[in-house]
Order: C-alpha cells, then structure tokens, then sequence
C-alpha cells in the first residue's frame, strides 16, 4: 500500500504538469497501479521526476523558499505596510505557520518519494539498464541529502563554528525509509553525519554514472546521447551538484580546507561551469535577456510558468512618495538609495555592473522593482522557467572565504575579483591583496547581498555566520534564525519543540 500511495502522488504530478515534460509517456488515466508503472524503466524515470516537480512547487523552490519567504527574512526588500509579508519582515513566525508547516511537510513528502523511488529501484534493479539505474539512485541519494540540509538550514542551528555546542542539540529528523514509523529526531552532528554519508554515495554513483562525472568509464557503461532522460543534466541533481553541495554542508560546519577541496578542482581549475556572457543579460532586445545567468547555474528547476507565480511580487507599478501603498501592495522593491549604496554607483564600481544594469527596473525615481525573473510575454529567453538553486559564484565566494580565513588574501580577493569582472566591473577597480582580513570578509557580504536576490540564499548565509542582518528588528540570535517546528508535529508526532520555545 505504501508503494501505491507514493505511485499514484507521483503520478498525478507528472500528468497535471506533462506540458513542462512533453516528453514523458504517460498514459492518459488518473491512477496506474504500481506494478504496471514500474513495469519497465519509464516508470522509474516518471517517478524521479516526480520528485522535481514536487520541488518545483510554489510552496517550495517556486516561490518561498527563493524569491518570496527567506529573501523578506534577509530584508533584501521594501514594502508596502500592507504587504502580506510585512509581518514576516518583522520576523512573527506565528503568524507564517501556514507556510512554515507547507515548507515541512512538502519537503518530507519528496523525501519519503525518494526513499520509496530508493527501495524498489534496489528491488527491481534487473529490469533497469546500469546506466539508468546508477542514475536514478544517484541523483535519488543525493537529493534526499540535499533536502534534509535545506530542512537543517531552515530548522536546525547555524554558527557552528563560533557556537559548536551547537552541534549536539537536537534537530530535524533524517529520514531514510518510507514507513509509517516516525523518525526520531537526530542531533545536528548526527544530520551532518548522514548528509556526508549519502553525498559521498551520490559522489561515487554519479562521478561514474553521470555524463558530468570525471570516474573513467568501463566497459558497462553506456549512454544513448538521444536519449533526453540523459539530457540537460543542470535541469537534476547532478555531479557538479554533489560537489556543489559538499562544499556548502563543509562551509556550513567551518570545514574550510574540506569545503575547498569540493570547489577548487572543479568550479576554479577546470571551470566545468562557465561564466555568463554579458551580452546575453544586456541584450538590446528585452526578450532575449538572460537575467538569472543560466550559464552559471550548477543545478535549477523547470518551474511552470514562473513568472505568472512570481508577478504580483516583481511587477512593474506605481508608488506614492512617502511609500505608503501601491498599486500591488505585494510587490516587492528597493529604494533608489539603498540600490545604488550596494551597487557602489557614487565612487563608480558598480555602473557597468549588469546585475546594476539589468535587475531593477529604475524608472521609478525612488523605488525599484525586482527584474531578475521578469518575462515579457514574447519571451524567449533561455533563462524562461528556470530557478536557480545552486550556481556558480556561490562557489566562488566559499572559496574567497576559506582563503581569506586560511590566511590567503590574494586568492580571497582573486576570487572575488573574478566574479567582479564577470558582472562587468573594471579592472581597475579590481579589490587589492592589502586588504584586511575583516575588509575581505566585509566585500564578501557585500557580494552575497550583490548577487543572490531572489534566490532565498542570503538569509542562510547570516545564519551560518550567525551575522546580524541589516536593517532586521531582531538583528541576530537564535530567535531570528531557527524557525519553530509545525505544530502538529508536536502535538502527534511528540517532537521536541525547540524552534517555538526560542521564539516565543
């Protein structure tokens, strides 16, 4: 029964969103029994899918987890008073529980798919080609460890290397089979333990399996290029992802030399992920304009009809003055002050810079709307439908702040730069060696601030460096950063409800 009921979810998923995947065959019913849909590879494939649609939700990765709920936590906008996240803004978690309960239950619900996806992949692994299998096991693994450290980010305690008592309070549960038992919850060490363990499974699976991976292939492998499941590997969890991963669960832990290790070989020496054309992102034609930087995502998710998601909270509208309402009282902005403080326009750093240039739609005098996911209707950007979850500058402000904490500060900076002129920022404003340790570490911030609007990256970075974050009513601490637990996993499912206690 619990394999059915994980089947038909997945199912439903696929037939509701088959437009986006034209070409998956599925056929036309509301419910396929699970032995026929895992009759041969199709279903195992439909199902991991599955998986990445359910991501793709606007409870999660299509709306909260990126633009929306953790981008207002980093107070990377201004509002209107009557913004219905203003509240959040002020960090009342109590009046989110809504939302805070979907980002849970949503999460755990991809997490019990993988892991039943996991068993009768083991099952039934003589009808899967080697090459699908290692595949599908792969990126299952993988992602489940991906997961469970997005829900550890979200739930569990950061600034562990300042603060590593840390470590053995307890957290989320780390779930690894589908059962109607109940995980226990695991401490923070325990949880890190267990992404490691199944990162370094994904590592070995699709360093070999994955088209991405560097593992010499034998003689059992073998992949039809025409074959699209194998196709656009950026669109799933990938090997690049593995790594990518790593290096955040390392930067997470202050593991800097280990988080290193993940990003040099790949990300900096061989560049297997190039850097963005500018003139994609500052085409004449509005149409073409790839604003997100689709070059340099390392892992993103086709999300259907993502701007029609996100347009009430980037539109385009009208302000008062004195910013007291709007035509949308959802939309999210900027002011021009504070725009151009970032960007660094008054010494001119930041005029040539396309994230500048191209982000904000200034034709307001004082407020600026959000354009990084904006789509003309006549769009034919590459960028269309595509969320970021992970990409490339991130890796490289990691690697900026292991040199600079490893008492390297031409390679910090060296990192730093290389973004800078990547965006378009001139040579000669390149930052110099002789920076201060806290200096680097300042340009650091300023960059993450710079580039991930939108994408729900920024707030997790305070939290790991339990930082205060500007202009936040509560500045820092853990009743900013650890948000409470969904009630009714305490009241059933007798959790230990540290989140709520904090922030009452």
């Amino acid at each position: 029964m619990k394999k059915n009921i994980i089947y038909s979810l997945s199912l439903f998923l696929l037939l509701s969103l088959s437009a986006c995947n034209q070409w998956l065959e599925v056929e036309p019913k509301t419910e396929i029994k699970s032995d026929k849909m895992f009759e041969n590879e199709t279903g195992f494939r439909d199902a991991l899918i599955g998986c990445y649609m359910m991501m793709a939700d606007s409870t999660l990765y299509g709306r909260e987890s990126t633009v929306c709920f953790f981008d207002v936590l980093a107070q990377q906008y201004d509002m209107a008073t009557n913004n219905p996240y203003n509240n959040l803004k002020q960090y009342r978690y109590e009046s989110y529980t809504g939302t805070i309960d979907g980002i849970w239950q949503k999460t755990y619900r991809i997490i019990a798919n993988l892991n039943a996806l996991l068993e009768v992949s083991d099952e039934k692994k003589a009808i899967l080609h080697p090459t699908t299998y290692g595949i599908i096991k792969g990126e299952a693994i993988g992602l489940r460890a991906f997961l469970h450290f997005e829900l550890l980010r979200i739930f569990g305690w950061g600034n562990l290397e300042n603060q590593p008592s840390n470590l053995d309070k307890l957290s989320i549960p780390y779930v690894t089979e589908y059962s109607k038992v109940l995980t226990k919850q695991s401490t923070v060490k325990e949880v890190l333990g267990y992404i490691h363990r199944d990162l370094a499974e994904a590592d070995s699976l699709l360093n070999y399996w994955d088209s991405y991976g560097t593992a010499i292939k034998g003689d059992d492998y073998e992949m039809d290029e025409n074959d699209l499941f194998f196709k656009e590997r950026k669109s799933r969890f990938n090997y690049y992802a593995v790594k990518a991963t790593e290096a955040r669960v390392c930067m997470w832990e202050g593991k800097y030399k280990e988080a290193l290790e993940a990003i040099e070989e790949l990300f900096m020496k061989k560049q297997v992920i190039p850097w963005v054309d500018p003139e994609s992102s500052v085409h004449v034609e509005e149409k073409m304009r790839d604003l997100s930087f689709t070059a340099e995502h390392i892992f993103y998710l086709e999300v259907n009809q993502l701007y029609k998601t996100l347009r009430p909270y980037v539109e385009q509208y009208k302000i008062n003055a004195d910013f007291s309402s709007t035509d949308n009282e959802k939309v999210f902005y900027t002011t021009k002050t504070k725009g151009e403080s970032l960007y660094e326009i008054a010494d001119g750093t930041g005029v040539s810079d396309i994230r500048y240039m191209r982000w904000f739609n200034k034709t307001e005098a004082k407020a600026w709307t959000f354009l990084k996911f904006y789509e003309p209707a006549d769009s034919e950007s590459r960028a269309k439908n595509k969320m970021p979850l992970m990409r490339k500058p991130e890796m490289y402000y990691y690697a900026a702040e292991c040199y600079n904490n490893l008492n390297n500060p031409q390679k910090a900076v060296d990192a730093l730069n290389a973004v800078r002129v990547a965006r378009g920022i001139l040579y000669e404003k390149n930052l110099p060696a002789s920076l201060s340790k806290e200096e680097i570490s300042r340009e650091i911030q300023k960059e993450w601030q710079k580039e991930f609007a939108g994408e729900g990256q920024l707030f997790f970075y305070y939290k790991r460096l339990g930082l205060n974050i500007p202009n936040a009513s509560l500045g820092t601490g853990d009743a900013l950063f650890v948000l409470p637990l969904p009630e009714t996993e305490v009241e059933i499912g007798g959790r230990e409800d540290y989140g709520n206690s904090i922030n009452k």
